[in-house]
Parts: structure tokens; C-alpha cells; sequence
């Protein structure tokens, strides 16, 4: 990867840091300000949860950049990195939106119970993220298991064998 992708997905990470950092810094802004002045201070700490889970969200998603762009480095040659970057990137999203859709179903609760439509279909969505991860899972399993090693790997694993104590005794 060169420097200018390496700076780039560093300064996008830190700004991902940064937006996450506002995020609760405005929720415990709103917190403090909704017991302060008494104006519904249970709606204010649920929407604070809904902010703080969106800046958790979004603070994983630019630590998750910076793992997979700037530290580790690499392309991903593999199907098995591939899908392990995939899940945990779908991770981070289907929690953020079974959380979010749990602070909205009781927010919604507490207000009417006629527009629980709305956060409904917000879990059924992560369900459905969620399934959609599993059957990803399942179904790139094979494509895992049957794509063979460079030929690199094959040579660095042949000399490891051949540096085992085991390989030197059988050979004298």
C-alpha cells in the first residue's frame, strides 16, 4: 500500500474518532441539559443512548479501517481474510442497529404504542443482517476450504517442517 493510501485511511480513521468523540460529547450535552432545565429527562438520556450508539458504531468502523488499512497493511489475497474483514465490519452494524432499534422500541413505547411500526422494522432489519451474516458465513465456508494456499505459504510451511526437531531426527 502506498503512503498517500496509508495517510489517507489514517486521517479518515481519525476523523471517524473525532465525529464519534462529538457524537457523545452532544449526548451528554443534551443529557445534562434535559435534567437541568427539567425538560423530559428520561427522553433525553434514551435519545443520548441512541447518539452514544451511533459513536460507538462509528468510532469501530474507523478503528476497523485503521486495523485493515494502515496497521496490518496487506491486500487480502485470501478468501478467509476477505470474510473475516466482511464479518467484522457487519458486526459492528447489525449491533449498532439491534441496539438502536431497542432504545427506539422503548422510547416508542413510552410515547405511542401506534408507531412501534417503525422500530420494529429496524430489528427486523438487523435479524435480517444478521441471518444474511450466517448464511454468508455458511455458504463462503467452501469457497474457503477448497481455494489452495500460494505457493509462498507452501514454501515457508516446508521449511518450517524441515527446522522441526522431529523432520532432523527421522532424517538421521
Amino acid at each position: 500500500m502506498t503512503l498517500f493510501s496509508r495517510l489517507l485511511y489514517t486521517i479518515i480513521a481519525f476523523a471517524l474518532l473525532g465525529a464519534a468523540i462529538i457524537l457523545i460529547g452532544v449526548a451528554v450535552w443534551r443529557t445534562a441539559h434535559g435534567f437541568w432545565t427539567g425538560d423530559g429527562g428520561l427522553d433525553t438520556m434514551l435519545d443520548a443512548i441512541g447518539l452514544i450508539i451511533i459513536a460507538v458504531a462509528v468510532s469501530d468502523v474507523g478503528k476497523f479501517l485503521f486495523e485493515e488499512e494502515v496497521v496490518a497493511d496487506r491486500e487480502m489475497r485470501h478468501p478467509a481474510e476477505a470474510r473475516g474483514s466482511l464479518t467484522k465490519f457487519m458486526s459492528i452494524i447489525i449491533v449498532a442497529l439491534a441496539l438502536e432499534a431497542l432504545v427506539l422500541i422503548a422510547k416508542t413505547t413510552r410515547e405511542t404504542l401506534s408507531e412501534i411500526v417503525y422500530p420494529g422494522l429496524v430489528m427486523l432489519l438487523a435479524i435480517f443482517a444478521l441471518v444474511g451474516l450466517g448464511l454468508f458465513q455458511k455458504l463462503s465456508q467452501h469457497a474457503t476450504a477448497s481455494v489452495p494456499p500460494d505457493h509462498e505459504e507452501r514454501d515457508e510451511r516446508s521449511k518450517q517442517r524441515a527446522m522441526t526437531p522431529l523432520s532432523a531426527e527421522k532424517a538421521g
